[in-house]
């Protein structure tokens, strides 16, 4: 399968006041698991985005133990990106399980010519220390 990367950015602000306080929200929520739940946890995909779609995506990192685990989760309908992270990072505050939402993006899923795009940023979850489009792309590989 082809992946192809771009850094190509989007003109202008894509977000608003309201937006950013609610992925300030998100942030500060990851921050305050205890250990949490691994069983409710494996029951979580990897990745999840919306087939044959350009959408908003965000990259979670999920502290289990010792290690790390990547999850994805795109959504063409999310007019922001934390409205793409909403509904797992709500899963996993229940779970009380730690995560950091690093950053976000887009994906350009095109099944008829068997290729994903992965690219740009977010400003709601700007990437610390350059994005991480390589780390998405290995979560939508498997």
């Amino acid at each position: 399968d082809a992946l192809h990367f771009s850094t190509a950015f989007m003109s202008g602000l894509t977000t608003n006041a309201e937006d950013q306080r609610k992925a300030a929200e998100l942030r500060a929520a990851g921050q305050s698991g205890i250990g949490g739940e691994a069983s409710g946890l494996a029951a979580l995909p990897d990745a999840q985005i919306d087939e044959g779609a350009t959408q908003k995506y965000v990259l979670i990192a999920v502290k289990q133990g010792d290690s790390t685990r990547h999850l994805v989760r795109g959504a063409a309908a999310a007019g922001f990106h934390q409205e793409a992270a909403d509904s797992t990072c709500r899963q996993l505050q229940s779970m009380q399980v730690s995560y950091e939402v690093l950053g976000g993006g887009r994906i350009k899923h095109d099944p008829a010519g068997r290729s994903i795009s992965i690219y740009g940023h977010s400003y709601g979850f700007p990437w610390n220390g350059g994005a991480k489009h390589s780390v998405t792309k290995k979560e939508l590989d498997t």
